[in-house]
């Protein structure tokens, strides 16, 4: 299967680990476009008649509008690891994925979370599920001393994490939580390697985001919000024995005191999540399984109805 893979600068950021594995499995043509005005550009001059798939590694909410353009790709395939904001209220993009992905009609949407992938399939959408990775050429375990007791790294300003914002603000202020940032690749590294308990706050995604893989990988426990149980079957989450996971303030407090009363459970927690993510959670894993998502025959989608016709005029710009 002759394949074509079309990367914006910004999701290449996260994705380039993906794509050197990937061709260890499967062999494709890669390009990579200046952010989603170099990617209309391309999917409006390119000729993809050689492909029997294009996969538009770019995220949807980015190209707002502009997505019409995507429509001339034959065996279009989508991957998007931002779909889990249409279930976000504060996301522009809440509900409108599915709008968008039946105006495109035969679409594959490859998403990152188990039962956002049920819920489009039940909208009629041909769509599967890939879980986020983490690049294990950069996240590893170091020896040294953890310095910090509970923290979190990372971004809380975006609206779009009004929810975490509020939540990881609060626990700081009480100084429950810390509250850390660092540059990307070794200092990020060497950061999450100062910590004993990761904790994430992904309340209202429905999916884990990248850093719980990564600071498992750096051998931290992770203590993480609950998603819905078919997220925890799928990667091998299992509460107390490789993760911790909470979904109340009452429920963090006391797991943050169990684990600072047990240090042996917590190590193990610890050594347990670094073994799961090493051996199951890589980019390298996520691209060994790609061939099979893009194998079947893509589906077409039911064509757009007017809820959807409004839904995208607020699509952006």
């Amino acid at each position: 299967m002759k394949t074509l893979i079309v990367s914006t600068d910004g999701k290449l950021m996260v994705t380039r680990p993906l794509w050197e594995a990937a061709r260890q499995f499967f062999e494709f043509d890669h390009v990579e476009v200046t952010r989603e005005h170099g990617l209309e550009a391309y999917f409006n001059e390119a000729d993809f008649s050689a492909y029997d798939r294009v996969i538009a590694d770019t995220n949807l909410r980015r190209l707002g509008k502009r997505y019409q353009c995507l429509k001339r790709a034959p065996g279009l395939v989508v991957f998007d690891h931002d779909v889990c904001q249409n279930n976000v209220p504060t996301s522009e993009w809440y509900h409108r994925y599915p709008a968008v992905l039946r105006d495109l009609g035969k679409v594959r949407i490859i998403v990152s979370g188990a039962s956002l992938a049920e819920q489009l399939q039940q909208e009629g959408i041909d769509a599967c599920y890939l879980p986020k990775g983490y690049d294990d050429t950069v996240i590893t375990a170091l020896d040294c001393e953890r310095t910090h007791s509970a923290a979190f790294v990372g971004r809380v300003k975006n609206k779009v994490y009004k929810r975490r914002k509020k939540f990881l603000l609060r626990q700081e202020n009480l100084g429950r939580v810390e509250l850390l940032r660092a540059d990307p690749g070794e200092p990020y590294n060497r950061l999450l390697n100062q910590i004993r308990v990761f904790v994430s706050a992904d309340i209202g995604f429905g999916e884990y985001m990248i850093k719980n893989f990564e600071a498992m990988a750096a051998g931290c426990v992770l203590l993480a919000w609950r998603q819905p149980a078919v997220e925890q079957a799928s990667l091998g989450f299992v509460d107390g024995e490789n993760v911790a996971l909470y979904d109340s303030e009452p429920e963090l407090l006391e797991k943050l005191a169990w684990l600072n009363d047990n240090p042996d459970v917590c190590a193990g927690i610890a050594l347990a999540g670094q073994k799961l993510v090493s051996r199951e959670h890589t980019w390298t894993d996520r691209a060994k399984a790609m061939p099979a998502l893009l194998a079947p025959e893509i589906q077409m989608a039911p064509p757009p109805n007017w809820i959807d016709r409004l839904r995208i005029m607020g699509a952006g710009k």
